[in-house]
């Protein structure tokens, strides 16, 4: 395939060329063009898509995720040249000519159409490898029981589911070296969701299927006696595959789901796909989240160690902290006496210390008046001596 489409290219140059030197025979080169490129493309169609290569002398075994590859980048090649093609010849043919190129035109559309099966014909094999080879192990599934074993809080996805996750990790690891990066993305964003709708829909249909099962073959008197509670869900898993009947099951169910989603987000070079399925099956399976998030909240808080977590002393509430508004009253009114008696007291000594100033005023002008007196009599006496 890759040789045929490097022989292609080297048949396409050797046209332009001639129509570039030999400008009279750029008609000619055109139809030779269109018809080597349509060639090409039937026969791809035919030797991939339509399994020839199994009977061809190639005598392939199978058509696989490689030869898809290949092919697409082969599509892709020639796909990239055709403008550059239509440009040159264009630049060799007169204006009332141009309806020509309209052949290439309609090329490229086959082109387009032949990459969009080839790209869609990877989901078709994951969707296969679901379907047929991976759906007979739900049957085996359990997930009542699976959720009395958990393992603390690894989840470990259930045969059915794991075998999902791991075939669309081995197509990643082969398409990712063969296909450029935005086919890639486009490839795993279709697979992401064609899983997304069929996983739900394969658990319903073992779920209606087992269910039909019951109603229709009914077991000998012999079997339905003797046989104990302790054999019921060995009998289950014999009868076939029915939803989680209990609420840890179901959660179980769900967390399984979401582990294989998360782990096929992980993969380098795609798009994360917001995955619906959870929310399917928690529809399904009538879980109510309020119920959830009321059991969460019944549950001590444990630590690490495995030691409960002690209560921390609450809070006393505001109400209590505050006093009573009468006893703020009572409080502002004691305050205000207190501040009146203080303001009396203040009035009171400063009035005393007014009332001693003028004592002792008094007394000074008393005493200079005594002193004086005497002054005058003394000097009376020296003037009557």
């Amino acid at each position: 395939m890759v040789w045929s489409c490097l022989l292609l290219l080297e048949y396409l140059l050797v046209n332009v060329s001639s129509a570039a030197h030999f400008q009279p025979l750029t008609t000619s080169c055109v139809s030779k063009i269109s018809e080597l490129l349509r060639l090409f493309n039937s026969r791809t169609k035919q030797l991939v898509l339509g399994a020839g290569a199994i009977h061809s002398a190639a005598r392939l075994k199978s058509i696989n995720a490689k030869h898809l590859a290949l092919v697409t980048q082969c599509l892709g090649l020639v796909l990239s040249i055709l403008p550059h093609i239509r440009a040159a010849l264009m630049a060799q043919l007169p204006n009332k000519q141009y309806t020509l190129l309209n052949d290439l035109d309609m090329i490229k559309r086959e082109y387009n159409e032949h990459l969009e099966r080839v790209l869609s014909k990877f989901v078709s094999i994951i969707s296969g490898i679901v379907e047929h080879g991976l759906a007979p192990r739900i049957s085996k599934t359990n997930f009542d029981d699976r959720a009395k074993i958990a393992n603390g809080n690894i989840v470990e996805c259930c045969t059915f589911l794991e075998g999902v996750a791991t075939n669309t990790k081995k197509m990643h690891q082969v398409l990712a070296v063969l296909l450029p990066p935005d086919h890639l993305r486009d490839v795993f964003s279709r697979i992401f969701s064609n899983i997304d709708s069929i996983v739900p829909t394969l658990f319903m249909n073992a779920d209606t299927a087992s269910s039909k099962e019951k109603s229709t073959v009914t077991p000998p008197p012999s079997k339905m006696l003797g046989r104990g509670k302790a054999n019921s869900s060995e009998n289950r898993n014999n009868e076939g595959f029915t939803m989680p009947l209990t609420v840890p099951g179901k959660r179980r169910m769900v967390s399984e789901v979401e582990m294989m989603t998360k782990g096929l987000n992980e993969l380098p070079g795609v798009n994360t796909w917001e995955f619906s399925a959870m929310s399917v099956l928690w529809t399904k399976l009538e879980l109510d989240t309020s119920q959830e998030h009321e059991k969460e909240k019944e549950i001590e808080p444990i630590q690490e160690n495995g030691d409960a977590i002690l209560d921390e002393p609450k809070e006393a509430p505001k109400e209590a902290l505050e006093p009573h508004p009468e006893m703020n009253t009572d409080v502002e009114q004691k305050q205000e006496d207190s501040q009146d008696v203080t303001d009396e007291n203040a009035v009171e000594n400063e009035e005393n210390k007014d009332t001693n100033d003028d004592t002792v005023d008094d007394k000074k002008s008393d005493t200079l008046d005594s002193n004086d007196k005497d002054s005058q009599d003394a000097v009376i006496g020296d003037d009557s001596k």
